[in-house]
């Protein structure tokens, strides 16, 4: 179909609410979008001179259209369209896998709060993502200490466990397994942790302070000193939190910083007057030089918000002229009550300032990582940028509980779902590091599934890199670069080269290589440690007269694990079956005996 042919096919368009489609030759969607008037914004195209309007009609072949009740509806079902096609000259909000999510699983019936790394159309709750990993992991861990949600991946109701776990032992779990507290009371529970991650701390309060009240009422002392901890933890939490705005104001603040082919989103998440969270989006936008701002921000804030809590006020950094006023119907339709977007006054220009400071040092990390990587591809004349970059490192005392690391570093960052972990099966007498680097290096390699990265970075010298050659040439297999980072004289060793080469200590190449060694490390240290940790234990306790492996069962059985036994109170240990009340008196003394 000519220009032409689209020109006719246009006039035929309806002057109604709708969403209209641009396809190419091959039938595929190129671009994607909305209008009060289908035939008169269609028709615009073939009158506008900008270098996007003409590139679309260009790739063109075929236009259709979809009527739709509302504005509102054309902009939820342009969000729906862009996210399954993925339009070329559409801006994308990335589903980016490199930052984490918080998950409520919202669609089991006894939910949970689980680490994400994309967000599916699952019924499920998404916060984030969170640049860093570790604040993820610290909220599980808080709402499992002050709500007691479970953590296990059973299928309940369907599918339980014989008993409940160690978790209920420790009052850290209500044992919805066992049917010990209903879905409708667990449902009340996790409300409250919705109004958590919302920031919502001043209304959890009140929420808490009257179950306390209403607690202590009833005589029912433990539960009310429960909700006391919980009230004294979040108001704790709400101090620390940074001031925002004295009128405890729910508003999100977003700023853009753009790029090329991609732009940079920041959202400020503001509950209660305080700044409770950041998150960090990537949009992909269309190589074209006349994009607006305005235009990234509209495509971003349609998307973001069709499968996001919406605050009843949006502070954005530029006027969206005619689609505010669209855009504001759409969000109030979703949210149910009305929704501002608002240029930022007063102190929101300060935090829209601070927003901007944070994105261009989000840039500059960035920007410093990727002369990395490009000084890396020049040092090792490599045909592309390495993007994928494995680590690996063994971790043993005297050849005891000997383990080796993978660590897997993309575009100069963690990608922890790819990290592993091998527990040495080398048995020798004598460590034999160079040994042990093979065994992990073929059990890698007989992984299929898994391909083999840019760069393998061995943690060691020239003899842990000839060991490493060897496995690789016994498989015929031939990564871009494989190389060994000494510690002590920060020393590379490169296959077929008789000198190391060593990098200037500020050499981004340099620091990127030592992060993923470090890495390397660290993770292998710390399963030794728990390994070993757990082995002495385990050796040294046996030794109690009385306690054997039958009985070391009864308590493992109990306790889940030796870190949890010693948390076990003496009243505990000795009212346990099978197991005197004598021996329960030695096992809690021998446990805490350094106290």
């Amino acid at each position: 179909m000519t220009e032409n042919s689209l020109y006719e096919k246009a006039l035929s368009f309806p002057e109604a609410p709708g969403v209209y489609i641009f396809k190419d030759t091959q039938g595929r969607v190129i671009y994607v979008g909305k209008s009060k008037s289908l035939k008169k914004r269609v028709l615009s195209y073939f009158k506008d001179n900008s270098i996007k309007s003409q590139l679309i009609l260009k790739r063109a072949k075929d236009l259709d259209y979809i009527i739709t009740d509302s504005e509102v509806e054309a902009f939820l079902l342009e969000s729906v369209l862009i996210k399954k096609n993925k339009p070329i000259f559409n801006v994308q909000l990335r589903d980016d896998k490199q930052y984490p999510l918080l998950k409520l699983t919202l669609n089991e019936p006894y939910p949970r709060l689980i680490l994400s790394r994309r967000i599916e159309n699952d019924n499920a709750r998404y916060f984030g993502p969170f640049p860093q990993g570790s604040t993820v992991r610290e909220t599980i861990s808080i709402v499992k200490k002050i709500f007691n949600l479970r953590s296990c991946k059973w299928n309940l109701p369907n599918k339980k466990p014989k008993r409940p776990c160690i978790y209920y032992d420790l009052k850290r779990c209500y044992a919805p397994c066992q049917g010990y507290i209903t879905q409708e009371e667990y449902k009340k529970i996790v409300d409250e942790v919705l109004l958590f991650l919302e920031g919502k701390y001043q209304e959890l309060i009140k929420i808490l302070m009257e179950k306390m009240r209403q607690s202590a009422e009833k005589l029912e002392f433990e539960k009310a000193i429960k909700y006391r901890e919980q009230i004294r933890y979040l108001q704790n939490l709400g101090e620390k939190q940074k001031i925002i705005s004295f009128n405890n104001e729910d508003k999100d603040l977003i700023q853009i910083v753009r790029e090329d082919g991609t732009a940079k989103a920041l959202v400020y998440l503001i509950r209660e007057g305080k700044l409770v969270e950041k998150r960090l989006h990537t949009l992909k936008i269309p190589h074209t030089e006349d994009i607006s701002v305005k235009e990234i921000l509209t495509g971003f804030l349609t998307q973001y918000y069709s499968q996001r809590d919406i605050p009843s006020k949006v502070i954005i950094p530029v006027d969206l002229e005619e689609e505010k006023e669209d855009l504001e119907k759409f969000l109030s339709n979703k949210k149910g009550i009305h929704v501002s977007i608002k240029l930022p006054e007063g102190e929101e220009i300060e935090l829209m300032d601070m927003a901007l400071k944070d994105l261009n040092i989000i840039e500059i990390k960035k920007d410093k990582i990727w002369r990395g990587l490009l000084e890396l591809q020049k040092i090792f004349n490599l045909d592309s940028i390495p993007l994928w970059i494995e680590g690996y490192d063994i971790s043993n005392l005297q050849g005891k509980e000997a383990v080796g690391s993978r660590v897997v570093f993309y575009k100069g960052l963690p990608y922890k779902d790819r990290y592993r972990r091998y527990k040495i099966k080398f048995t020798d007498e004598e460590p034999n590091d160079y040994q042990m680097l093979q065994e992990v290096m073929e059990r890698r390699l007989n992984d299929k599934e898994d391909e083999i990265s840019d760069v393998i970075l061995i943690d060691g010298g020239k003899g842990q890199l000839n060991a490493v050659l060897e496995v690789f040439k016994k498989y015929n297999i031939y990564p871009k670069l494989i190389i060994a980072l000494a510690k002590r004289e920060e020393e590379i060793y490169v296959p077929g080269k008789k000198d190391p080469i060593k990098l200037e200590k500020d050499s981004p190449a340099l620091h990127i290589l030592q992060n993923v060694r470090d890495e390397a490390h660290r993770f292998a240290l710390s399963y030794h440690r728990k390994l070993r940790g757990k082995k002495i234990i385990n050796s040294q306790i046996l030794n109690i007269p009385g306690l054997g492996e039958k009985r070391m069962k009864i308590l493992l059985d109990k306790f889940g694990s030796i870190n949890e036994l010693k948390k076990a109170s003496l009243d505990e240990l000795v009212n346990i079956k099978g197991i005197p009340k004598n021996l329960g008196e030695k096992i809690y003394m021998y446990l805490h005996k350094e106290s």
